[in-house]
């Protein structure tokens, strides 16, 4: 496996990055995390390439836009995660969802810090921003999701059948109930470095297990400039030294990455993440980016195949 230190200036001017903000802006889903734009563009940039009958795992995909994002590209993806609840109707409808719950399924202190971000989402109806988030959606019909996909679809002329959607809420660290060899890829958005780092080793080898030995891989999650590993207490987030990316990860750099330090002044000095930073971050010091005050303390990482 390899790394790759996300660099914000690089990215953003690839024709990956306007494809993921059409996609956010188009279906409503642009209250997300302040680096997920650049994330999920390089997720992309791996994932576009890769057969549309693949069954991809999103590790830890939460309610984020990766799963729905590969689902409307056509892939069959599996969200396991320890944050989910029954599936509403107009994803039911429109992707065949399934929800499980694995019977192996213990709630942990992480899930309490979901649960107090989700109930700021009250504040959030008072911000004028609310109109284009994921909120949104939830009030949004069946047929009224289908028509703002349909049209997404169109504009930017995915041809694939939309593919199917199943959740199942469930540890990764531990998902027996997962059969070995299941998946063809796994992908991941800023999840695993909110796992205890004692136990990332064990989802690691679940997540192995869980794939084929020749899957794919696509994962972000943060890494820091700084010699050792610290947790970022406000995401309750780990951001790991490129020596623990090393060795918890077992990857070698890409050969083009930038010194750490040299990526993380370029977050800082970007101003379209900062203007574009969601709604949420102002009401909470609970998050990646406490109060809404734009300081960048760790950057964002790829791991793949």
């Amino acid at each position: 496996m390899k790394y790759v230190l996300l660099n914000p200036e690089e990215i953003i001017d690839t024709p990956q990055f306007e494809f993921i903000t059409t996609f956010l802006k188009s279906t409503g889903r642009t209250q997300i995390g302040w680096h997920y734009y650049i994330d999920l563009a390089w997720i992309y940039s791996q994932v576009k390439n890769w057969p549309t009958n693949y069954r991809i795992l999103d590790a830890g995909g939460g309610y984020g836009p990766t799963q729905f994002l590969l689902t409307e590209l056509g892939f069959n993806v599996t969200n396991v995660d320890l944050s989910l609840d029954y599936s509403t109707r107009r994803f039911q409808k429109r992707y065949e969802m399934e929800f499980k719950l694995a019977e192996s399924y213990q709630k942990t202190d992480y899930v309490d810090h979901l649960s107090n971000k989700k109930s700021r989402k009250r504040i959030l109806k008072k911000l004028k921003d609310t109109v284009n988030s994921t909120k949104l959606l939830q009030y949004l019909s069946a047929e009224k999701y289908r028509h703002i996909h349909d049209r997404w679809r169109k504009t930017n002329q995915v041809q694939n059948d939309v593919g199917r959607l199943d959740w199942i809420q469930a540890n990764i660290c531990n998902a027996p109930e997962i059969a070995t060899d299941s998946f063809d890829a796994v992908v991941s958005l800023s999840a695993l470095e909110h796992i205890p780092i004692e136990l990332l080793p064990q989802a690691l080898t679940e997540i192995t297990r869980i794939c084929k030995p020749d899957a794919q891989i696509a994962i972000t999650t943060s890494a820091t400039e700084q010699n050792d590993t610290w947790f970022h207490n406000p995401s309750k987030g780990y951001c790991f030294s490129e020596q623990d990316i090393k060795t918890i990860f077992n990857a070698i750099p890409e050969e083009t990455n930038l010194p750490a330090k040299e990526i993380l002044e370029k977050y800082r000095s970007c101003t379209l993440l900062k203007n574009n930073l969601a709604g949420f971050y102002y009401t909470s010091v609970n998050n990646g980016m406490p109060w809404g005050k734009w300081n960048p303390s760790y950057i964002p990482v790829g791991l793949f195949q």
